[in-house]
């Protein structure tokens, strides 16, 4: 079992990692990474480079999630091996192979995966993030908001644990990638939904404080993934 769970986490890796809003940016002559908020997403793509362009990446970027978790679900009939594809594609977006590791959010890819696992639970919590986003108007907090409760109900309600471990994973690497908007939060720089790029300072906390936040997250991120597993055993 632990050989096809490898498999189908490397076979969603290598298809998550694909880079596509890189590639089209490439392909217009520009560096996503370097440009507006520099996340390799649809969002940064509409604002680069306009609505279809980010038509295409948004739905590329789905079916990257979608597709090798449909394939690895229909081939296996094995839900679980599914779940583990889903997290490597999360994972593949988050820490792509082809860009240095570097990656997106990874919303839309894991939008995709789940769309084919629970697709009734994920219209669920599309509907809470698009009303927390109106109340609200900061993507990063909707989104952590969402996120961390759609994975409480995942792991405080009865499912296979090795499907609770994979979405642990989907949902660590995802909100990883949503530090840096953190930062902003706390310097009061984040951008709220609608306000353009441009008309904000992009300011992050020094190199030094941005190590030792990635440092604070990883163990704490650890530390309720050790606490979680102890508390299925007892």
């Amino acid at each position: 079992m632990i050989v096809s769970v490898v498999i189908a986490l490397l076979f969603g890796y290598l298809v998550g990692s694909t880079p596509f809003a890189f590639l089209l940016g490439k392909r217009k002559g520009a560096n996503i990474f370097t440009e507006g908020s520099g996340n390799p997403g649809a969002t940064n793509t509409l604002t680069l480079f306009g609505k279809r362009a980010a038509g295409v990446v948004l739905l590329l970027d789905l079916l990257k999630g979608f597709v090798p978790t449909m394939l690895t679900g229909l081939v296996t009939g094995d839900q679980t091996l599914a779940f583990w594809t889903a997290a490597g594609a999360v994972l593949g977006h988050v820490f792509s192979l082809y860009t240095k590791f570097r990656g997106g959010k990874a919303l839309a890819t894991a939008g995709g995966a789940l769309l084919f696992l629970h697709p009734v639970p994920l219209l669920i919590v599309v509907v809470s993030y698009v009303i927390l986003l109106l109340l609200i108007r900061y993507i990063v907090i909707a989104t952590t908001l969402v996120i961390v409760g759609a994975l409480l109900v995942f792991l405080f309600t009865p499912q296979v644990l090795s499907e609770q471990i994979a979405l642990f994973a989907m949902v660590t690497g995802v909100l990883y990638r949503h530090l840096p908007n953190w930062e902003r939060i706390y310097l009061k720089n984040e951008p709220k939904i609608g306000q353009p790029v441009h008309e904000v300072t992009l300011e992050r906390l020094s190199l030094e404080k941005q190590e030792w936040v990635k440092l604070s997250y990883w163990i704490t991120m650890g530390m309720i993934f050790l606490a979680f597993i102890v508390w299925k055993q007892m």
